[in-house]
């Protein structure tokens, strides 16, 4: 059963249709997805049978929910598909003891924590659903590989969990279609790979993790080929000339990653030096944003 309408409902309303729904179903449980909280206090306000858990990306709302003896999980993304949202919410939950195989759960999500309206919906815990990895949840172009994402997201997290001195590291790396990025960018330095093995180069080997670190530190961003190879590093990346935005609070490094996916067929990760999230970009949009001090246990 899933409940899915385009009008964007208030956070009254959606919990007191997911209190129906519940009612209706009973459940073993209702997992309500939260930004702020504050859908989740209107669903509790309602009362009934059913055991309530929240599962929320934020930390504010995760230690407020905390001390006040609520049941919750910290989620360590947030996916633009509503749908792969709520499987890993479900996903989350059990690999954190809170959902067992075989449950009858209801998963509600609001429009604060996804994108494209609200969504209720009625699903079997599968056990399988634990050894979902973040990668599973990014659609992408055929020709990104899912081991080469992998290693990138990896790589990306490493990156943002590096200070250097005092301040957050930021980086930007492109995956896939590289030869058309390569045609609109300019080196900003000399490239620091020329030369180098391909073994020495690639995502693939976490033997080079180090090394790209440290070309983290450069300004400009990787360029990666499909396979893995990390062709470039300290490359600009134009973002003029393509019609795209971005949240209100992120720079040029997520602009370009915009621009560049938006003209491309590639995707593409930012780390912010920021607030050190890491946003994945395919087809000129966020589709993944990642806390880095969590997401690592899920790759």
């Amino acid at each position: 059963m899933d409940v899915d309408e385009t009008r964007v409902r208030t956070n009254a309303e959606l919990a007191r249709l997911t209190a129906q729904v519940a009612l209706s179903v009973g459940p073993d449980a209702v997992v309500c997805g939260t930004e702020t909280g504050a859908f989740f206090r209107q669903l509790k306000a309602l009362g009934g049978e059913h055991r309530l858990i929240a599962a929320t990306p934020n930390a504010e709302t995760y230690d407020a929910l905390v001390v006040t003896g609520e049941e919750v999980v910290r989620l360590s993304a947030r996916v633009a598909d509503k749908y792969r949202q709520a499987r890993y919410v479900v996903s989350v939950a059990l690999s954190m003891g809170r959902l067992s195989a075989g449950d009858l759960v209801v998963v509600a999500l609001g429009q604060h924590l996804c994108k494209g309206g609200d969504l209720i919906l009625v699903t079997d815990v599968d056990a399988d659903t634990a050894k979902i990895a973040l990668t599973e949840l990014v659609k992408l172009t055929d020709g990104i590989r899912p081991n080469v994402l992998e290693a990138a997201l990896q790589l990306a997290c490493r990156i943002a969990m590096v200070s250097h001195g005092g301040k957050h590291m930021g980086a930007l790396l492109t995956i896939g279609d590289s030869d058309k990025i390569l045609e609109g960018a300019r080196q900003l330095v000399l490239n620091p790979l020329q030369g180098h093995d391909e073994t020495e180069r690639t995502l693939l080997n976490p033997a080079s993790h180090e090394m790209l670190i440290e070309l983290a530190k450069l300004d400009g961003a990787f360029v990666v080929r499909d396979d893995g190879l990390v062709q470039t590093a300290g490359t600009f990346l134009a973002a003029s000339g393509a019609d795209v935005s971005v949240p209100k609070g992120l720079g040029a490094r997520h602009v370009a990653a915009a621009a560049t996916t938006a003209r491309t067929r590639a995707c593409a990760i930012a780390v912010s030096a920021t607030d050190s999230y890491v946003r994945v970009f395919s087809g000129g949009r966020i589709v993944l944003e990642m806390d880095p001090q969590i997401a690592v246990t899920h790759l």
